[in-house]
C-alpha cells in the first residue's frame, strides 16, 4: 500500500533534523560565548561590562544561550514527532476502516 501524505512525512523529517541542528548550534554558540569570556577580549567592555565581571557575564550568557537553544530544539523535534504520531494514527485508522469494510463485505455475501 502506498504511503499517503508524503509532504507531511517530509516536513516531519525536516523538523526533526532542524531540531538536531538547532541543538548543535546552541551548544556551539554557548561554547563560543564561554571561550570569548575566557579570552577577555574587547567584546564585553564594548557592551559596557567591565573586565572583572566579563567572565561571569560570559558564563551566564553561555548558559542562557544553551538553555534557550535546547528549548527551541526540543520544540522543533517534538513538532516533527507529533506529526509522525498523527500520521501513524491516520494510517492505523485507515487500516481499521479497510479491515471493517472487508468484514462487512464478507458477512453480506
Amino acid at each position: 500500500m502506498k504511503k499517503r501524505f508524503g509532504v507531511l512525512r517530509i516536513l516531519a523529517t525536516v523538523l526533526k533534523i532542524l531540531g538536531i541542528v538547532v541543538a548543535a548550534f546552541a551548544v556551539l554558540a554557548g561554547l563560543g560565548t564561554l571561550f570569548m569570556s575566557f579570552a577577555g577580549g574587547d567584546l564585553f567592555p564594548a557592551l559596557g561590562i567591565d573586565m572583572n565581571s566579563g567572565f561571569l557575564a560570559g558564563l551566564i550568557s553561555s548558559f542562557i544561550i544553551v538553555i534557550i537553544g535546547i528549548f527551541y530544539a526540543v520544540f522543533f523535534y517534538g513538532s516533527g514527532e507529533l506529526l509522525m504520531l498523527l500520521l501513524s494514527m491516520e494510517d492505523n485508522t485507515f487500516k481499521t476502516v479497510k479491515l471493517l469494510e472487508d468484514v462487512i463485505k464478507d458477512d453480506q455475501e
